[in-house]
């Protein structure tokens, strides 16, 4: 079913125009330009050069003009002070904007911030901008020794020979970065590279002889065959990974516990936490397959175990979704992805309970059944474009031995509990290729699909995973909001109307716990899903109240499904910004770790990261990510209602799509916020 112009409608409609109106355009950019309003007066601030230069002074200047209008502003009396930016850890002290003015035009603000009496400042020691030729324009040279980021502030004392009774004050980033001397080559590199996978692509196209509608199976090349079918394959890749693991333990335990000087931390959060959600997109759970968990229960548990079977009740994703709330809950408060020793107690906590498992179970129950994300990565890989399958179902069923399942002298039964015989999404499915040892009958098939076909192709849905598709997208609104420099005030707003006071809770730490834990909890368990709900109410009456194909639960879990993708975007635009802006921290920490405990000398670390991408590109980046999956949320949510309601399908599908426009819509306006950095000195 191709996709109908009134998907494009909705999605013009309902998203774009809501792009800027949620957020787009109060983005605080920190790059070398700057634009936002004060009073009446629209202001660009920019650094020129653009560049940073060791020992060259550059000049900061301001251009001035009418909101309204565009006429420059004269008469204006401006000054401009500069202070390097102090990180600081986000889980333990949110920077609050120095964005405050005396005037009672709430409008001049952006984000909605209250309008304040500003404070007095010591004018001193701020640089007053003197007019230049061009009109409107005020620049004066500003010494930057360093380059970073800078937090700035911005005095008006008079503007258009208005003098104001208190000056108008501005404050917000700018960052200063010398030029990226590998960005062309990292450009040209991509090109390279994808032209090769191109042409290589083509060759083995033509050797298999397949025609244009044929889709490549890569077990038909032969290397990736034996590779796949190697008693090596598997080990290849989880003994390194398991090393890692290893020396991140052990950096935990017994290194620096500063988090962003601890290769710990950064290696886990910044660097693990933040790629691997890409790979579940790509390739699915291949990550599971080389995950050292995984790899103690495989060793451990066909050395010595029970093979007792995973009581029936919660062989599903129920406590895998449980445990995954708490531990998000729980690193709210502890901020874990800041404390390595923590983390390393962590780590070592999941492997105990692994092996345990793996000496008490069949398989992987661990990872099936208990995984804190094991049900997120299961459902992110519906929308990976890689799928395992069997070449044909009739070969299956013809065969009476099925080794897949029962295992044979050179593999193994599938641990993950799946068969290929009736395998048809790739939620489960870990490439982990004992079913391609295994299989006498050569029946398997690795080959690349659409994205995200998986959403509407499936033969059942479940209410586990749909109720925690449903809550990904809260935590994930929920956890990015948090990371955001308004955080602060917005649950002190939500404090206010929530009677703390009757619970004798008074202390304003106490009460801020207090708060997000109610934030945390109606925002991801509960809020979420009865919108979800009341968009299923309407779908029911506005399409199927007379000979309805689906009952209320079942419309809850198949459009369930839809939203896969929004709370996707999130999680991806989230985790692109923690890892461009502070993955190049890692650099430092792995040349103060080969120093100290190698003997290694590789180069003075250097803390003052520059971020691989600026923020407005990254910004930009986020906008991009956002639009795409959306896309993907809204043909997902069309073909849903098709496959079910056929005729009637847009009746099902538009309230569903406003759901899923309004959440994005959501995501755009918490993204539009200044981010704090996750790691900070």
């Amino acid at each position: 079913m191709k996709l109908t112009p009134a998907i494009f409608i909705v999605l013009c409609i309902l998203f774009f125009p809501g792009l800027n109106a949620f957020g787009a355009e109060g983005h605080a950019s920190t790059s070398a330009f700057n634009e936002f309003r004060i009073d009446w007066a629209a202001v660009k601030l920019r650094i020129e050069p653009e560049t940073y230069t060791k020992g060259k002074t550059p000049q900061v200047l301001i251009t001035l003009t009418d909101y309204i209008s565009g006429s420059p502003s004269l008469d204006a009396e401006i000054y401009i002070y500069l202070e390097k930016t102090r990180q600081e850890n986000v889980h333990t002290a949110h920077k609050t904007p120095i964005i405050k003015n005396n005037q009672p035009d709430k409008s001049s603000l952006d984000f909605g911030e209250s309008t304040e009496t500003a404070p007095a400042l010591d004018i001193s020691i701020f640089k007053k901008l003197l007019p230049q030729q061009m009109a409107g324009v005020y620049a004066v040279s500003y010494p930057i020794p360093k380059q970073g980021e800078y937090n700035f502030t911005i005095t008006i004392k008079s503007l258009n020979g208005k003098a104001f009774a208190e000056p108008l004050i501005y404050g917000g980033k700018i960052s200063y970065l010398p030029k990226t001397k590998y960005k062309m080559l990292l450009i040209i590199g991509i090109v390279l590279i994808s032209g090769v996978i191109a042409v290589w692509i083509m060759s083995v196209r033509k050797k298999l002889k397949l025609n244009t509608s044929q889709k490549i199976n890569i077990l038909d090349i032969p290397w990736i065959k034996r590779f796949f079918r190697s008693a090596w394959f598997q080990p290849a890749f989880q003994v390194p990974v398991l090393l890692i693991f290893l020396i991140i333990i052990a950096a935990g335990l017994f290194d620096i516990q500063k988090g962003d000087m601890n290769i710990a931390t950064l290696l886990m959060w910044t660097i693990w936490w933040a790629a691997i959600i890409f790979t579940f997109v790509f390739v699915g759970r291949v990550w599971c397959m080389m995950c050292p968990f995984g790899a103690a229960q495989d060793w451990i548990g066909r050395l010595f175990s029970l093979n007792k079977d995973f009581p029936k009740p919660v062989r599903n994703i129920w406590l895998s979704s449980f445990i995954f709330f708490g531990l998000t809950w729980w690193d709210s408060f502890s901020g874990i992805v800041n404390k390595p020793a923590l983390t390393s107690y962590l780590l070592i906590g999941f492997f105990v309970v692994a092996v345990g498992m793996s000496v008490t179970f069949k398989g992987r129950s661990f990872c099936r059944y208990a995984c804190p994300i094991g049900g997120l990565i299961g459902l992110y890989s519906m929308f990976s474009p890689v799928e395992l399958r069997n070449k044909g179902l009739e070969v299956c069923r013809n065969h009476k031995i099925k080794e897949c399942i029962k295992g044979t002298e050179k593999s193994h039964p599938c641990p993950m509990f799946v068969t290929p015989m009736t395998l048809d999404r790739n939620n489960y499915c870990n490439f982990c290729s004992e079913c391609i040892k295994s299989c006498s009958q050569d029946n398997i098939v690795i080959r690349f699909r659409n994205f995200a076909k998986d959403l509407w192709v499936s033969a059942k849905g479940y209410m586990d995973e749909a109720y925690l598709a449903i809550v990904i997208l809260g935590v994930s609104i929920i956890v990015t909001g948090e990371m955001v420099e308004p955080w602060h005030r917005w649950m002190d707003a939500v404090g206010k109307i929530i009677p703390l006071d009757m619970l004798g809770i008074m202390s304003h730490a106490t009460r801020e716990k207090a708060t997000f834990l109610i934030v945390m909890t109606t925002g991801s368990l509960i809020i979420p899903s009865l919108l979800l709900f009341a968009a299923a109410l309407v779908v029911k009456k506005t399409a199927g109240m007379e000979s309805p194909p689906l009952n209320l639960k079942q419309i809850f879990v198949q459009f369930a499904y839809m939203f896969i993708p929004v709370g996707l975007s999130m999680h991806l635009a989230h985790n692109v910004s923690h890892l461009l802006r502070e993955g190049p921290g890692i650099i430092p920490a792995i040349q103060r770790a080969a120093t100290l405990y190698l003997g290694m000398n590789l180069g003075e670390p250097d803390w003052d990261i520059i971020p691989l991408m600026g923020a407005e590109s990254i910004f930009w980046l986020q906008m991009a990510i956002f639009m795409i999956l959306n896309i993907f949320s809204l043909y997902a949510g069309y073909r849903i209602a098709v496959k079910y309601y056929g005729d009637k399908a847009m009746r099902a599908f538009i309230p569903m799509a406003a759901l899923a426009v309004f959440f994005m819509m959501l995501n755009t306006y918490i993204l539009g916020q200044p981010m704090s950095p996750r790691h900070g000195h």
